[in-house]
Order: C-alpha cells, then structure tokens, then sequence
C-alpha cells in the first residue's frame, strides 16, 4: 500500500505492504513507477561520482524460526 500524496510533486511516500514470512532469506526490494509508465532500473552503470542514484533499492531480511532454539 502506498502512502496518500501529500501535494509534494517530487516527495517519498511510504510504502506498507502486510507480510507473513516463513523462515529463510529474502531480498526485499521496491521498484517505483511514475505516471508514464517509466520504472526504476534494476542496476546501474557506475560512475565516479555516484550520480544519479534512481535505482530498485534491495534490502537482505533473514527470517528465523520462533521455535528453534537459540
């Protein structure tokens, strides 16, 4: 779910999304889409200076298991 606009052309919205997991590791990621239908980069070129940054953000989650002991 994304969060309502605030009026704020160029402004972050959250997102919220209701996950049940199993355990295990995942890779999170959110890819954003404008009005013309133009997405996010999966990847990048690199370059020296670090610009334009505008890709999938990913983001490593390790589930464990309630039940297992530690």
């Amino acid at each position: 779910m994304v969060q309502p606009d605030d009026g704020h052309r160029w402004a972050w919205r959250r997102r919220r999304l209701a996950w049940t997991a199993t355990p295990g590791e995942y890779l999170l990621s959110v890819r954003a889409t404008d009005a013309e239908g133009h997405r996010q980069p999966l990847d990048r070129s690199w370059n020296r200076g670090g610009f334009a940054g505008n890709l999938v953000q990913r983001v490593p989650v390790l589930c464990l298991d309630e039940d297992a002991p530690a």
